[in-house]
């Protein structure tokens, strides 16, 4: 094969090729790094190159099928029309984290070669194999098309002309600025944690169980230990007396957790649970080895009913615990046994959520470097908080926090919550280099992703709904039972999640009194995780129960919302729950909007028009107060706290503004809007300010890191805060050192200049510079601000979603979804855009395709990608979206937006499908609803006389 250019020698004429595949010998012998591997078995097509002119599947082609073709990869230079691809694909934001970029990118040039004016089916037919987890896929289809649109191929003889679209470069808060980080992920510079290498590197694999629940009677490790290229074969055993135990500390009264180990040792707990490391010298190497490790089992009864574990009905899974009990919560608010003697009517239901994804393209992975003459360990992990991982490693390594280094890379190829956790993986790793005395890492597949990494969802709830009557909800109870899985997760006890939906299920309503129960138990299911929203199943009960309700008394259910919201007038308007709703300036507005969006009326008639031609039309509509990240009282409501955001803002020697921020950008655009907000408090442009972040040794210690829609708010409230004193401080040192008064003094497109006759003083990065160096003034423009959240409390939002179910295949089309959003000041609305859409087509996913299923024994029954579906072009709808973009109280304005999306669609989704059935008798208490369940409820319900539905 040719590549242009090549980084290594191609093998000598005749010889095989070392490396097994062409992804292999791209990116190891060739340094073609863009080529990513996210699943190996051809599905996610991020491994997509040009072979000979046509897309590959590089991870799929044998290196040796390829001899003699032409290889082309995002690294090439290309030719005019791949230069164009990347010019558009940037100025329309097609991308978030970008680890799909390269393929994608690879993928749309082969298909405007082919077809320069493609249809919009066109293009997410062709894109169709190509998977993206970030974006919902709008902005790579709109991308596309405007591509095509913009470029014209070259006459015989001439050149081709293409024409950009204007792309944003004011760096203003509410333009939407060029994400900075998307350059690298189109001409592939970016690097991932697989992508790092380290002198002297090993490679290590985990021997995981293949069976749910087992005594471990055996652990043959002889063929592996020598095996070519083995280096070590590692067990708890050989772990045994140099860790402390795994512990999770949890502020939440009566939360009790287990201690455990990084690998079994007597008993495995879940399939996938990691019993053997092997380290060897190479990946080849080391998945060889690590087959031949042999593993004696004693199977024992699997406990996967969360409800009976968590009534005591199994013997516990951990011999230091009583039961499979970690937490029980139990809260009431107001009358509530008094508004159930006297209610009209109780509607009671189980809603059940099933096991699902957080599914990133890029799996997790590890490089542990231990410096055995320092005694200091380094850790780079694709990691949502590193400083989460350094203290763990501390903790359970026995080293001093200070000889502990924890860096994310550049890039992150998505997370959506899985990557907030400080697994058993990484301290294994990071004790094997210490015992080796070598650079160690570990990249996941995705079949361990699937089966070990983690799942989410999941929850089960009873509802009770107390009702006067006219229909007046009176009182709610709520039983809520979470499956842990087989392990907690550090750093944050899932207890946490149990206590946040306690809190949220009133969320927008007026409820008058409020009794909940919530259980977090221990099964033999894969750990649970959060995911995008962890919450969301307070959502999903409040607005199920809310449609439910509806269509018991015969009301529109949009009309039984609106007169069921909750006050927000008076001095101290709380929930019942006792979370204040004074930054909600108009609740109900998004919903009033998309109710007016989704002419209800004229929709009816439709709907009713297609059942006459045996057509089903449904529409869903649901409604949430988002925390956002929620004020100090919901907080102190739940009992836990994820802290207040450290920032600091700086000018360097160089003069270059610099933020130093404890947010992991992972494709929520942190870098860009970030440096929006400094760049135009300090009034620079946007490539003026740098964003440093992923290095425990540089940025400011927080525990949280990216979670909980703290960015906007909590980061770039520090940050702008911390900007405006930095501009300040600038000027001052300015005028002491030119003798202009600091009011005199102003800070306009780069340069400082005087307000009175408008002269330029100097540019910001020379002056800053020299006040930098001088003595007494470096200290004044390094700003820290450590910003608190009772200012930043609610996002407001409502989501409207068409479908229409085919009665014969069961299958549901998402014909139109609209988001109404209110999240305060938006900082940059195309990335804002993308956060809504991306999240709200991961919603709508859980319903419509994805699940973690277990069969009866305990065994997985999803372990690729073939098996766990994930929404593509042709699956993901077209999603429209408004902002409110509501004043708020205090000088920042922001809010958090990314987790709304996702956590909204399920229920609006549901609702849809529940609205389209619902003249048969069909009422929806479960999320997942793929073709065979929806025929299963037509099938239930074919009955001769239809069910009133609204007055």
């Amino acid at each position: 094969m040719t590549c242009t250019p090549g980084t290594a020698p191609e093998p000598p004429p005749g010889a095989p090729h070392r490396c097994g595949t062409l992804a292999d010998h791209l990116r190891d012998c060739l340094g073609r790094k863009s080529v990513r591997l996210g699943c190996e078995d051809g599905v996610c097509g991020s491994c997509t190159v040009l072979l000979d002119g046509r897309t590959a599947r590089a991870c799929t082609v044998l290196a040796a099928q390829a001899e003699g073709l032409p290889v082309r990869t995002a690294e090439d230079p290309g030719d005019p029309l791949m230069r164009h691809l990347r010019e558009v694909l940037w100025a329309e934001h097609a991308f978030q984290c970008g680890f799909c970029a390269a393929g994608f990118l690879m993928e749309i040039h082969a298909l405007l070669t082919e077809h320069p004016d493609p249809t919009e089916e066109q293009v997410r037919h062709r894109l169709a194999g190509n998977l993206c987890r970030c974006t919902g896929y709008e902005s790579i289809v709109r991308a596309t098309l405007t591509a095509a649109r913009t470029w014209t191929p070259a006459p015989p003889g001439g050149a081709p002309t293409p024409s950009v679209p204007a792309a944003a470069t004011d760096p203003a808060i509410g333009s939407s600025a060029l994400r900075a980080e998307d350059r690298t992920v189109l001409d592939g510079r970016a690097r991932f944690i697989a992508d790092l290498d380290r002198p002297g590197i090993l490679h290590a694999r985990f021997v995981r169980s293949t069976r749910p629940h087992a005594r471990i009677t055996g652990l043959d490790i002889e063929a592996a230990r020598t095996a070519p290229g083995t280096v070590a074969v590692l067990t708890a055993a050989d772990l045994r007396g140099s860790l402390n135990p795994i512990t999770i500390a949890c502020p939440l009264e009566g939360y009790t957790a287990p201690g455990f180990t990084p690998l079994a040792e007597d008993r495995v707990r879940f399939e996938g649970d990691p019993v053997a490391l092997v380290v060897a010298t190479g990946q080849a190497e080391v998945e060889h080895a690590a087959s031949l490790v042999v593993v004696g089992y004693d199977d024992l009864p699997p406990v996967l009913d969360a409800r009976a574990g968590a009534d005591g009905a199994h013997q516990p899974l951990f011999p230091d615990l009583a039961g499979n009990d970690l937490y029980t919560e139990h809260r009431v608010h107001g009358d509530v046994t008094g508004a159930f003697a006297r209610a009209a009517r109780v509607v009671r239901h189980r809603l059940s959520q099933e096991r699902v994804q957080n599914a990133p393209l890029e799996p997790r992975g590890g490089l542990a470097s231990y410096d055995p003459g320092s005694g200091r360990l380094t850790y780079d992990v694709a990691s949502q908080s590193p400083t989460s991982h350094r203290q763990y490693l501390s903790d359970v390594l026995g080293l001093d926090l200070d000889l502990v280094r924890v860096r994310v890379p550049a890039n992150m190829g998505g997370s959506f919550g899985i990557k907030g956790g400080v697994f058993r993986e990484d301290i294994a790793v990071c004790w094997a280099s210490r015992h080796l005395g070598r650079p160690v890492r570990w990249i996941e597949d995705r079949r361990e992703h699937l089966i070990a990494a983690g799942q989410a969802r999941g929850e089960e709830i009873d509802v009770e709904a107390a009702l006067g009557a006219d229909g007046e909800l009176l009182a709610l109870r709520a039983d809520l039972v979470v499956d842990q899985g087989a392990y907690p997760v550090p750093p944050v006890a899932s207890a946490v999640f149990v206590a946040i939906v306690g809190c949220l299920i009133p969320n927008a309503y007026r409820v008058p009194a409020y009794e909940f129960t919530g259980r977090l138990t221990l099964t033999n299911r894969t750990p649970y995780v959060a995911y995008r929203g962890p919450w969301e199943m307070a959502t999903f009960a409040a607005e199920r129960t809310m449609d439910l309700i509806a269509r018991a008394v015969g009301e529109e259910p949009a009309d039984y919302r609106l007169r069921h919201l909750a006050p927000v007038d008076g001095p101290d308007p709380r929930m019942i729950s006792g979370a204040r709703l004074t930054d909600v300036p108009a609740l109900g507005s998004t919903l009033r909007r998309a109710r007016h969006e989704a002419a209800v009326a004229e929709f009816r008639t439709r709907q009713a028009a297609a059942r006459a031609e045996g057509r089903l039309l449904g529409l869903g509509l649901a409604t949430l107060l988002e925390p956002a990240p929620g004020p100090w009282s919901l907080h102190e409501a739940m009992g836990a706290h994820m802290g207040p955001e450290p920032v600091r803002v700086l000018f360097g020697p160089d003069g270059r503004a610099q933020i130093r921020t404890g947010q992991i950008p992972h494709g929520q655009g942190h870098v860009t809007t970030l440096g929006q907000i400094a760049a135009t408090t300090l009034g620079l442009p946007l490539d003026a300010v740098d964003v440093v972040h992923g290095d425990t040794d540089l940025v400011p210690y927080s525990l949280a890191g990216t979670g909980a829609s703290r960015a906007a708010a909590l980061a770039g409230g520090g940050v702008l805060r911390a900007s405006r004193t930095l501009r300040a401080n600038l000027l001052t040192a300015v005028g002491r050192r030119t003798g202009h008064s600091p009011l005199d003094l102003d800070v306009v497109a780069g340069k400082v200049v005087d307000r009175r006759d408008g002269r330029t003083v100097g540019t910001v990065a020379g002056l800053a510079a020299a006040c930098v160096a001088a003595e007494g003034e470096r200290a004044r423009l390094d700003v820290s601000e450590v910003f608190d959240s009772e200012e930043t409390g609610w996002a407001e939002a409502t989501h409207c979603c068409w479908v229409e179910v085919d009665p014969e295949l069961g299958t549901v089309a998402v014909d139109r979804y609209l988001v109404v959003a209110d999240s305060g000041r938006i900082i940059n609305p195309a990335i804002a855009d993308g956060q809504l859409r991306g999240g709200a087509v991961q919603g709508i996913g859980t319903v419509l395709q994805e699940r973690s299923g277990y069969g009866p024994d305990g065994a997985q029954l999803s372990r690729d990608l073939t098996e766990y579906l994930l929404p593509t072009t042709r699956t993901a709808p077209a999603i429209d979206v408004v902002h409110l973009e509501s004043r708020r109280t205090g000088d920042v304005p922001f809010r958090g937006l990314g987790e709304g999306g996702a956590v909204l669609a399920p229920s609006a989704v549901v609702g849809a499908v529940e609205d389209a059935l619902a003249h048969l008798g069909v009422r929806l208490t479960e999320r997942h609803l793929p073709p065979w369940r929806v025929l299963d409820l037509l099938a239930a319900h074919r009955i001769p006389t239809p069910v009133p539905e609204y007055r």
